[in-house]
């Protein structure tokens, strides 16, 4: 193919969307990504898109795309490696081309962060996807971690059950939001690559994307102390390719503290039932298959059944 590789623009953006369309019709992720989703990425002040992103241009159209960026962190840098091929440009080196690409962009965006932290690159694809798996094993990427999207069904949601003492569930109200990102990078310091989220990624993917829902979404409270929240959103556009509609739980967590008090159990409850009101047909998450605070075996016993793998690989940098 005569292929012409360069920067994405803003006059790019139907383009790529039109590409992005033309994968999901094939690939069936689940998730549709639209002119919004790119908008928000490539505002966020630690993406470059004059030097993260590529686009691959045949015939006036998106036949390829690909961005390497990471989000800021103290502790480590992690580099994320995200792109695809449209299918009727499959199986000609584009792929191959991008991952090269990728890499070598990849390794710069890391060089900028803290030397004396653990670098790596990482790319992720469905556990099906064989074509994938062996562009990242040709590029010596190895598996690194396991992630599984899981569901439950409306049908029948019990009413949520009240909590002990002095523990409160509250809706969310966006005066929560400074006090949310707080309880959220404590809950998770203990997880895998966690990262503290900074007041910009919060406002941008959190409370602040187009899809979050408040009104789905809730906080539990000691006191004025915020020590759980579920933070939900809705995405009709994946919808009509599901052939059914889902809320999804993208942020659940407990304070360590406060663990072991059914708080979590309580939020994905008042979460199903708000679900069930908008007239949703299921609840979807996902989780890491090496969570240290035992979510997996917590989401089985309120009814979620794994539905997906997805695999995250990783290229260590020196």
């Amino acid at each position: 193919m005569d292929v012409e590789w360069r920067a994405p623009q803003a006059g790019d953006l139907d383009a790529w969307v039109g590409a992005l369309q033309a994968i999901e019709a094939v690939d069936r992720t689940g998730e549709v990504l639209g002119r919004a989703d790119l908008e928000e990425q490539l505002d966020l002040s630690y993406v470059n898109p004059s030097l993260d992103g590529r686009l691959a241009w045949a015939a006036g159209e998106v036949v390829a795309w690909g961005m390497a960026w990471s989000i800021p962190s103290s502790g480590q840098r992690r580099v994320f490696l995200d792109g695809a091929v449209v299918p009727s440009a499959r199986g000609r080196g584009l792929g191959s081309e991008l991952v090269r690409w990728q890499m070598a962009r990849g390794a710069e965006v890391a060089s900028a962060g803290n030397p004396t932290t653990p670098a790596w690159l990482e790319v992720s694809g469905s556990e099906r996807d064989g074509a994938r798996t062996e562009l990242f094993r040709a590029f010596d990427f190895s598996p690194l971690r396991y992630y599984f999207e899981m569901r439950r069904p409306l049908t029948q949601v019990p009413e949520p059950r009240a909590l002990d003492g002095d523990l409160a569930i509250r809706s969310y109200d966006f005066a929560f939001d400074d006090a949310a990102r707080s309880a959220h990078n404590e809950a998770f310091r203990d997880h895998f690559a966690a990262s503290e989220l900074d007041a910009e990624t919060w406002n941008r993917w959190v409370t602040g994307h187009h899809n979050f829902r408040a009104d789905c979404s809730f906080v539990a409270f000691v006191g004025d102390d915020i020590v759980g929240y579920a933070l939900n959103a809705l995405h009709p556009d994946d919808w009509l390719g599901l052939g059914f509609k889902e809320g999804w739980t993208h942020q659940l967590g407990v304070r360590r503290p406060w663990r072991g008090r059914g708080i979590a159990t309580s939020l994905l409850s008042a979460t199903a039932n708000a679900f069930s009101r908008e007239g949703l047909d299921y609840a979807a998450l996902d989780v890491d298959a090496e969570n240290p605070s035992g979510a997996l075996a917590l989401y089985e016993g309120q009814g979620y059944r794994r539905d997906k793998t997805r695999v995250a690989w990783s290229y260590p940098l020196a």
